[in-house]
């Protein structure tokens, strides 16, 4: 019969009451206490030995424990054990509360009287010997020679029970003894046990003796210890070869040998498809930089456990050092399935999803985990980036300031100034240029002052937003910084920005030389580019030399031309530019012509648009008051 605690007590608690003679003790208090402790697993014979009294006085052991009322629990376990004195948990157990009430004495006669009633079993002279020297006596110049004594007869009864040699050692270590229990290992090892659960328990013992931490012996003590595991492999069987080999190999690893453990490894993944020693090996490849080795044994693992949500993760994390976002995505969304998803992978998805462009899907996964966590920046700023995207540019907006809001409390490390600056790009692309501008600002103060790519972008892009509030000294002086900032390897940069802050001079008839340098420049750095000679042609046109910008409108004319399907809405400048020239030049039909085009194209910008208009409108009615005349 197990202890199975009051529960399973009341039910042969109430069984008994009915013939128990002690009916007397059972109607003391036995309120429900706390649960008595689990760790001792007393049985009582089964069969017809098992008496009503007995049944009785265990049960009411147990009640009595559980209420903490152990004095009155001891009468009763004392009962029990002498119906049953072979049981040696029960013993065990009886003895160490018979210590409380009884003393030493008292409790060391129960632990002997249950070594003669059991002397086939090794746990009773094990449990005398433990408890002997764990409670000695309180005379200190008293000496028990019973716990070595108990020890010993253990030795000699049960040489082939690995716990007698733990204990022996236990011992004898505790007492710095140490050549002794070298001696009891010794003994160990010369048994012919052919268990090789007997060899994995004695080696465990063994490398308390010779411990394979102390670096100074390490190759000494492996050499003392190792023999035991290898017993262990040599003497199993088929129905334990798999669990035993394992065994030995997680030991090798843990005492540092790993070129060992990976052998025994590999041959178990190949013999019996053993998934736990393939995890294993996975990380004794991944420790010795065998990194295509491990990626091929990761894949093993996924393909054989398809629902361990950690194994998903651990091959999305190597796709991901190995920058193949395309591979590592299912099985993040697997992961995700499987496992419930923590925070971290739907980010980790999120910006898969990014590199492979897949922004639809970004922004559905954004939307999932913002409902899991809706607090969270990192979510809010993921979905930001996936709508901007799309070109999404509202919802971006409104995602930017959650996550704004969020990380303000939270992760005020996310605030940088990357995540400033395409916070501003975004509200720009809006055209609510004085909001961008006060964002700008924000990255502008996070940007490194040396020279740096993202310094002079963000400067570029602030004074884009400036000019468009007519702020122009100020564009100017953002746009000049930009510039002054910028790698020189960044040529295209550097001359798209000389390029616009040429022309926007030229609009403001300001600093037209300067402006001229500019543009001169940006033609330099990236000749033949439609929108650069156009700047160039009407720098002379400001200047007041219309063969000269005519020459060059007309050439950026014709690179467009080459390929008629790429004059957009956005060349409509060039077509107006030209039309204006010849209307300079006194040739109004050609200048007809040119507006008229440029009109028919309908350029998105609404002040260039309606400045075409305006000249469109003015030429005709010009040419009609000449017809008149």
């Amino acid at each position: 019969m197990h202890w199975r605690g009051p529960a399973c007590a009341a039910f042969v608690f109430a069984a008994a009451l009915t013939v128990s003679p002690v009916k007397a003790v059972v109607k003391a208090d036995l309120s429900p206490g706390d649960v008595a402790s689990g760790s001792s697993d007393l049985r009582l014979k089964p069969g017809g030995e098992i008496t009503a009294d007995v049944l009785a006085h265990f049960s009411a052991a147990l009640q009595f424990e559980a209420s903490g009322k152990l004095r009155q629990a001891l009468e009763h376990y004392l009962a029990v054990f002498k119906a049953d004195p072979t049981n040696a948990g029960l013993a065990d157990h009886t003895a160490g509360i018979a210590m409380q009430f009884q003393g030493r004495a008292a409790a060391m006669k129960i632990l002997e009287d249950a070594v003669a009633a059991n002397p086939r079993s090794p746990a009773p002279l094990l449990n005398l010997a433990r408890f002997a020297s764990t409670y000695p006596p309180e005379d200190l110049f008293e000496k028990d020679d019973r716990p070595l004594k108990a020890v010993a007869e253990a030795l000699t009864k049960f040489p082939q029970y690995a716990e007698v040699y733990e204990a022996a050692v236990l011992l004898h270590l505790t007492q710095n003894e140490r050549d002794k229990a070298v001696a009891v290992m010794e003994q160990a090892a010369s048994q012919p046990s052919r268990d090789p659960q007997y060899w994995l328990a004695t080696g465990r013992v063994a490398e308390r003796v010779w411990p394979l931490g102390q670096a100074e012996f390490n190759l000494e003590y492996r050499q003392r210890v190792a023999p035991f595991f290898e017993n262990a492999l040599k003497h199993t069987t088929k129905a334990d070869a798999e669990q035993v080999t394992l065994e030995v190999a997680r030991q090798c690893l843990l005492t540092n040998d790993p070129e060992r453990s990976r052998q025994l490894c590999e041959k178990l993944s190949v013999e019996h498809g053993s998934l736990e020693a393939r995890k294993l090996l996975y990380r004794l490849y991944g420790a010795a930089e065998q990194k295509d080795k491990a990626l091929a044994t990761l894949e093993q693992i996924v393909k054989q456990a398809p629902d361990d949500a950690e194994q998903r993760r651990l091959l999305a994390s190597e796709y991901d050092k190995r920058e193949q976002p395309e591979k590592a995505i299912p099985h993040l969304e697997a992961a995700i399935q499987n496992g419930g998803g923590e925070i971290g992978d739907y980010v980790k998805l999120g910006w898969q999803l990014y590199e492979t462009r897949k922004f639809e899907d970004m922004v559905r996964v954004g939307q999932r985990s913002a409902r899991l966590f809706p607090d969270h920046p990192l979510v809010h700023y993921q979905l930001a980036i996936a709508h901007r995207s799309r070109e999404e540019w509202a919802a971006s907006v409104k995602h930017f300031a959650e996550a704004e809001q969020h990380a303000g409390a939270t992760q005020t490390e996310l605030l940088d100034r990357l995540f400033y600056y395409q916070y501003g790009v975004t509200l720009a692309r809006m055209d609510r240029h004085e909001e961008a501008v006060s964002i700008y600002q924000k990255s502008i103060n996070l940007a490194p002052k040396e020279k740096s790519e993202f310094a002079a972008d963000v400067l570029f892009q602030y004074g884009v937003s400036l000019s468009h509030l007519n702020r122009d000294e100020d564009a100017s002086a953002a746009l000049e910084k930009s510039i002054s900032l910028t790698p020189p390897e960044r040529a295209e940069f550097i001359a798209n920005t000389m390029n616009y802050l040429g022309y926007m001079w030229l609009e403001q008839d300001a600093h037209l030389d300067k402006a001229g340098e500019f543009i001169a420049k940006a033609n330099e750095l990236l000749p033949d580019q439609p929108a650069f000679i156009d700047s160039l042609g009407w720098f002379h046109f400001k200047k007041g030399d219309y063969a000269a910008a005519l020459k060059e409108l007309q050439r950026a004319e014709a690179l467009l031309t080459k390929a008629p399907s790429t004059i957009k809405p956005a060349d409509a400048e060039i077509l107006e530019h030209i039309g204006l020239t010849h209307q300079a030049l006194g040739d109004k039909a050609k200048a007809l012509e040119y507006l008229e085009r440029a009109s028919a194209l309908k350029t998105p910008d609404a002040k260039a648009r309606k400045r075409i208009e305006d000249a469109l409108h003015k030429l005709k009615g010009s040419k009609t008051d000449t017809e008149k005349k």
